[in-house]
């Protein structure tokens, strides 16, 4: 009898017991409560009260998945009650730690919705309540609130279980620590749209998503330092935010400020060392609308990510004048003033425009520091040119084909430089009778990529050069091309009147 007693005690009564203990302190399970999501950011999403319906939504996307056991938010209620505190400068921040065994948690689920353009931006970050550190992130941007919380939901089924969480904080003593301070609204575009809130929690939402990096929660972050006082005292550029920051573990800040125009969005960000406040990156993007918000911050993550491990670094370049084109390893990326971010190492930088000559230099990028070259441009001077010219006007054709030559080597960089390779090319074919010299002239100059013109005119001079070495095919295969390329030009005029 002892015998069938034991056996039911075992296959009945134990995994009852085993199932009850877990209902009741979620043993076995992600333990976490989902807190009242923000919906202040923004005066459409706080209008339409908009924080009840999402935080409902997430919390019953973690009920009814076994992985998670959740508490009701009354249940931590005095701890829900010290966050916000916190956040008003009441208490100091070590209160949001709480204690896991009273508290029956080991995560938090924090978050916000926001209304912009008649879309919701909603993003959902479950922090760890030891360090606020996030360990699973998601946001969404959808025409209603179910949608976004449809999509948040298959992430969490999808993507947040013990192994992930696991994998999240290996290591975590060895990655860089950083936390999005604040976006501002520069203008007054931005700020009716409530662009920088919003954007700061879009930003911290996908930061949380790289396993490299540790983020800690903004609403943490935001608690150390009372924003409205310092906006007030005139100094929040010069905030000891850093410091503070720092004690706490926060190794690097991310801020920066949103500028709303007509016609485009300018998000400009900076990246900061919390040791010494010093700044370690620049960066700036432009978006078409706030669709783009999401997509930027995901691109602004990646360069934080890269620059933290040591891959990137900041160039800052200024010129005068303004709108010079910058130049790294031969390939264009912008124009001067630009901060741009360049891989660690060595690199060739060039800085030129048309009519003045190229700054060339050797530079070295280092992470974690920004690199200024502050560049006054010098002016073309046109001496060999203008000789040139002068011994084309007294038919010294060798002596102007020297002094065109000159010019190259000096400003081979300039545009300058096109109209002497033609002249050369000219001077050969036409006066020097040197066809075989001509058709090489011509060919440097097609392949320097000059504007259409000029190219149409390097390209009939190839073609009259074959005409005169009796090549006719090929004379006759560059005709073809001018004509299907460059029909509108001089030169397509001139070659049309060959018979061949």
């Amino acid at each position: 009898m002892k015998k069938y007693i034991l056996m039911f005690i075992i296959t009945v009564l134990l995994p009852a017991i085993l199932l009850s203990q877990d209902q009741g302190d979620g043993k076995g399970k992600i333990r976490l409560a989902v807190a009242v999501f923000d919906d202040t950011l923004t005066n459409a999403s706080e209008q339409e009260k908009c924080s009840e319906s999402i935080t409902d939504m997430i919390e019953e996307s973690f009920e009814k998945n076994e992985k998670f056991y959740v508490r009701e938010q009354f249940a931590i209620r005095s701890y829900l009650d010290s966050l916000a505190q916190v956040q008003a400068g009441a208490i100091k921040p070590e209160a949001m730690k709480g204690d896991p065994a009273s508290l029956k948690i080991d995560y938090l689920t924090v978050g916000t919705v926001s209304k912009i353009d008649g879309r919701y931006e909603v993003d959902a970050r479950t922090v760890s309540i030891d360090n606020m550190l996030i360990v699973h992130s998601q946001g969404s941007s959808a025409k209603t609130l179910g949608e976004a919380a449809a999509d948040i939901e298959w992430y969490v089924k999808e993507k947040f279980n013990s192994d992930y969480i696991k994998e999240r904080q290996t290591d975590n003593e060895e990655k860089a620590t950083v936390t999005v301070y604040k976006f501002r609204d520069y203008n007054e575009r931005a700020g009716r749209a409530g662009y920088g809130g919003t954007f700061a929690e879009i930003l911290n939402s996908q930061m949380g998503t790289f396993l490299s990096i540790a983020t800690v929660e903004r609403k943490y972050s935001k608690a150390l330092i009372n924003e409205k006082i310092l906006e007030m005292a005139g100094v929040i550029e010069n905030d000891e935010s850093g410091g503070n920051f720092r004690d706490k573990g926060i190794e690097f800040k991310v801020e920066g400020d949103i500028r709303v125009f007509p016609d485009v969005i300018c998000v400009n960000y900076r990246m900061y060392d919390t040791s010494d406040n010093s700044l370690v990156f620049i960066g700036s993007k432009d978006i078409a609308s706030s669709a783009g918000l999401r997509p930027v911050a995901w691109s602004i993550s990646n360069t934080v990510e890269d620059v933290l491990n040591n891959r990137l670094g900041t160039l800052k370049v200024t010129a005068t004048p303004l709108d010079a084109e910058i130049y790294i390893d031969g390939k264009k990326e912008g124009k001067a003033p630009a901060q741009l971010a360049v891989l660690r190492g060595s690199h060739k930088l060039m800085v030129k425009m048309d009519g003045y000559v190229p700054y060339k230099a050797d530079i070295e990028i280092q992470t974690k520091k920004v690199l200024e070259q502050q560049i006054v441009l010098v002016e073309v001077p046109y001496k060999i040119f203008a000789n040139a010219m002068t011994f084309e006007r007294k038919r010294d054709w060798a002596g102007a084909i020297a002094a065109y030559t000159e010019f190259i080597k000096e400003y081979e960089d300039t545009k300058e430089a096109d109209g002497a390779y033609y002249r050369k090319g000219h001077l050969e074919m036409m006066y020097m009778k040197d066809n075989q010299n001509a058709l090489k002239t011509f060919e440097s100059l097609v392949k320097r990529y000059p504007d259409a013109i000029m190219r149409a005119e390097g390209y009939y001079g190839m073609m009259r050069a074959y005409e005169y070495m009796g090549n006719i095919g090929k004379a006759s295969e560059i005709k073809q091309y001018i004509l299907a390329n460059y029909g509108e030009t001089n030169a397509a005029e001139e070659a049309r009147k060959t018979n061949y």
